[in-house]
């Protein structure tokens, strides 16, 4: 029995003891929509059979059916052969009893029913500041977390939808499956693909969003004034979406390589030069600034490095950065910044950076 297998058993296990915590039993639910047996193993234990599941005999004649298969998950090679034949413990009669449970559940119905039960229920994936990390979802769609991202999803994903909401930033590798698109929602936005890769960033303080398409095709379909734009991206192709306190979400322009024809959005070309893009180079571990504005630059340090940044000297408000760091501290990147030209100051302050 895998590692994976054994701890949704003991989460099953606690749940039916009704001592399962909130995170535990959300690890539950997730567990469960990667394979369709442990779905009927909940359904079985939880709705169904209760007169099975209440009777000893029953009971003992369940285990004692598929005993022989999963009694060897329980001993070592190494122990001699007398000890095989001593009564397991309460604890370990309980375990195996479930996966006996789950070994003849396996042709019972019931994903459905499990759909309808658990309707609603949400899964959140995170990363904190000073992180970055790696996902694979039920349908081999792999998801990487930038610093301070977030990404949601019904329980259901996978079964009836492939729909996402994300807060942040989220490199995609996404799993074709033409029955069931997959959709990411952000900042009021919503990107429909069927298998591709691409980079969507949505922080909520950058007041924008900027999607980049690496491989395949994809349709964004902005919300803008209470209309719908949608605009077909092909590989190397980033669009930005811009927000405004005053007039609310609209696609705003920018300088680019090459505009759209209807002057709606903002598209550029991005530049491979036989090398990675940098809107992918944060999946490696490097830490890039594009031209940044000091303020823009100050919270992606923040991010990263899980700082405070505090800008106390409005004269460096007009200056921009541009590099590509990796495995450097906070303070090793505003030195390099520093060295090579940049009219700035830092000092420290345990974990705030005030830059002037």
């Amino acid at each position: 029995m895998s590692s994976e297998d054994t701890y949704f058993l003991e989460l099953i296990q606690k749940y039916l003891d009704k001592r399962i915590s909130a995170t535990e039993e959300e690890e539950l639910y997730h567990l469960m929509t990667l394979e369709e047996s442990r779905i009927d193993l909940y359904l079985y234990l939880t709705k169904e059979n209760q007169a099975l599941k209440n009777n000893p005999i029953a009971l003992e004649l369940l285990f004692e059916s598929s005993k022989k298969k999963y009694k060897t998950t329980e001993i070592t090679a190494s122990e001699p052969k007398e000890k095989r034949n001593t009564p397991l413990s309460s604890k370990n009669y309980g375990r195996l009893l479930i996966a006996a449970a789950l070994l003849l559940m396996m042709s019972f119905g019931g994903v459905y029913l499990f759909q309808h039960m658990l309707s609603g229920r949400i899964v959140k994936l995170t990363s904190a500041k000073g992180e970055r990390k790696h996902f694979r979802l039920a349908d081999g769609t792999e998801i990487w977390l930038n610093s301070g991202s977030q990404l949601e999803y019904d329980i259901n994903y996978g079964l009836s939808n492939r729909d996402v909401t994300l807060s942040g930033e989220a490199y995609f590798k996404v799993t074709k499956n033409k029955k069931l698109p997959f959709h990411v929602n952000a900042y009021g936005n919503t990107i429909e693909v069927l298998g591709t890769q691409f980079n969507v960033q949505a922080y909520a303080e950058e007041q924008k969003m900027e999607t980049t398409l690496f491989e395949g095709k994809v349709n964004l379909k902005v919300k803008d004034k209470g209309s719908v734009h949608e605009f077909i991206m092909h590989p190397g192709e980033k669009i930005e979406v811009a927000n405004s306190l005053a007039t609310g979400m609209h696609i705003k322009k920018s300088n680019i390589a090459k505009e759209s024809t209807d002057g709606a959005a903002n598209i550029s070309q991005i530049s491979h030069e036989n090398r990675e893009p940098s809107e992918a180079l944060w999946t490696k571990n490097k830490l890039v600034f594009q031209d940044d504005p000091i303020d823009i630059m100050g919270r992606k340090i923040e991010r990263w490095y899980n700082k405070t940044i505090r800008i106390e000297n409005k004269n460096i408000l007009n200056q921009s950065y541009t590099g590509v760091f990796q495995e450097k501290t906070a303070r090793e990147v505003l030195d390099i910044l520093i060295k090579t030209g940049a009219n700035l100051h830092y000092k420290e302050r345990r974990d705030t950076i005030i830059l002037y």
